[in-house]
């Protein structure tokens, strides 16, 4: 008989307008044609509204560049039906920087197209970012107290000129006026109050349901329906992706794999599972859990749909005492449980297993909330630092940072925060690349991620840019010799 468990129901844990959970800036590192750039995003908080593109030339100030164009793309017009592109301006503060504005009108998926042209030819990287609204713009109290009293003032004039209509309009220059008209006019003013007040009290509950339906427009993290269950005296975690708001379409490959789930645990144990289930069907996943001791731990599901959509999955799962555990159902399986994480300092160095170690090589100074910065590290065997890594898949590093409390999550590479599947969807889209149904080939966006030389050296750098001060945990996974392993630290950020 199989033995089943439910699922912890939890609420969205933030709302985000990317594949991943509190952090919304997008940070890609890459080539626009012979020129190296790091380029930043920082979409807007409501849609439509003006997303800030930095552009910065990695290797320092060239003279050979003339002009850095930046262009909005929306998934469905393409190239060929978006507007044209706007000048980056030279940052006067800033090396080797430029940055401008652009509209994003609509919700959903984007990319800002970077074109960098100068003696050396013309090169076009390509930056993907989901556009959604995520807060509101409320009042501050001294803007709230000084709109409320312009709005007496001006209820007051108003019932001032019905006064002044009634009563004295019609009176000639110097006539007095009599006690007959001044009765009129105040009765005049005494009906004009309430038919304001209910002017005033129409408008309230219109602007009220014109906030409402913003509201319900404002992404949340889509929550995926999990089961846990016993099957051939090993435990099953059946996942379905079915989101009512439809934002979930067909799913494409990232990385080579249809889901990247992550399961940490809350306790503080240390536990990390980088996991790939085995889609069913458009909507269904199965996965066979690893040995990971009981408790409870959040679950992040990382998916890319054709539309070039990335989304993060969330939920959390109880798995219990005495669960028997499977081997790695995919080669590139990883789960780990860190008795001891070292806090990310100058030659701070984290254990990774078979003779290798994890070395912080970033800045020595603390990390601080809403600056761009690189984590940098090493990895090294007995004889020193190691010069080459296998690719896991498809980079030299994988990483995921999560904030103490969940609010953020995001699984990064030396790329940055991008997905290379939407980079795909949109070369693929470009060229026309599509069914006749306007579907994408899962076998073709998997070739065109695979088309970039990425470096495989044994030291790399992860661009990230943390969203707010607090205590973070990164897990940071390679694969030397073979096998996927994976470095713990911890982090305190300003």
């Amino acid at each position: 008989m199989s033995k089943r468990w439910s699922i912890l129901a939890v609420g969205a844990i933030a709302a985000v307008a990317s594949a991943h959970v509190g952090s919304p800036n997008v940070i890609f590192d890459g080539n626009a044609g012979p020129y190296p750039v790091r380029v930043v995003v920082r979409p807007p908080m409501v849609v439509p509204g003006r997303a800030e593109v930095i552009v910065q030339l990695r290797n320092g100030v060239d003279p050979t560049v003339e002009h850095v164009m930046i262009r909005p793309v929306f998934w469905r017009a393409g190239v060929a039906g978006a507007p044209v592109g706007d000048e980056a301006a030279p940052v006067p503060t800033a090396r080797a920087t430029y940055s401008g504005l652009l509209w994003l009108m609509a919700a959903g998926a984007y990319s800002v197209y970077v074109t960098v042209q100068g003696t050396r030819g013309a090169g076009t990287a390509v930056v993907p970012v989901m556009s959604f609204a995520t807060g509101r713009l409320g009042f501050s109290p001294g803007l709230a107290i000084l709109l409320a009293v312009l709005g007496l003032v001006l209820v007051a004039a108003l019932l001032t000129l019905v006064y002044a209509a009634v009563a004295e309009s019609q009176l000639a220059p110097g006539e007095p006026l009599t006690p007959a008209r001044r009765r009129r006019a105040r009765i005049a003013t005494a009906v004009a109050l309430p038919a304001i007040a209910l002017i005033l009290f129409g408008g309230a509950k219109w602007w009220q349901s014109v906030d409402a339906e913003y509201q319900r427009t404002l992404y949340s993290t889509p929550k995926p329906t999990i089961e846990i269950r016993s099957a051939g005296g090993q435990n099953v975690l059946d996942m379905s992706t079915l989101d009512p708001t439809d934002r979930i379409s067909a799913l494409i490959p990232d990385h080579g794999k249809i889901m990247h789930l992550f399961l940490i645990s809350r306790d503080g144990a240390g536990t990390f599972a980088h996991l790939h289930p085995t889609q069913l069907d458009s909507t269904n996943f199965r996965l066979t859990l690893p040995p990971l001791p009981a408790g409870a731990y959040r679950l992040f599901a990382d998916v890319t749909t054709e539309n070039a959509t990335s989304l993060t999955l969330t939920s959390a799962v109880t798995l219990p005492q005495g669960m028997p555990g499977a081997a790695a159902g995919d080669s590139d399986d990883a789960w780990t449980t860190s008795a001891s994480v070292p806090q990310i300092a100058p030659n701070a160095a984290a254990a990774l297993g078979d003779g290798f170690s994890l070395a912080w090589t970033g800045a020595a100074d603390s990390l601080r909330a809403g600056e761009t910065t690189d984590l940098r590290f090493t990895v090294r065997d007995a004889n020193g630092p190691v010069n080459r890594l296998e690719p896991y898949l498809g980079m030299a590093a994988h990483a995921v940072v999560m904030r103490d409390d969940g609010s953020v999550f995001i699984h990064l590479h030396p790329m940055g925060t991008i997905s290379s599947a939407t980079q795909a969807v949109f070369a693929l889209r470009d060229r026309g690349d599509t069914t006749r149904t306007g579907h994408l080939p899962s076998a073709d966006v998997t070739a065109a991620q695979q088309m970039a030389d990425m470096p495989l050296g044994g030291t790399f750098a992860i661009p990230y840019e943390f969203p707010k001060p607090g205590r973070y945990r990164i897990w940071v996974q390679v694969k030397p010799k073979g096998r996927v392993l994976t470095g713990t630290f911890d982090v305190v950020v300003r």
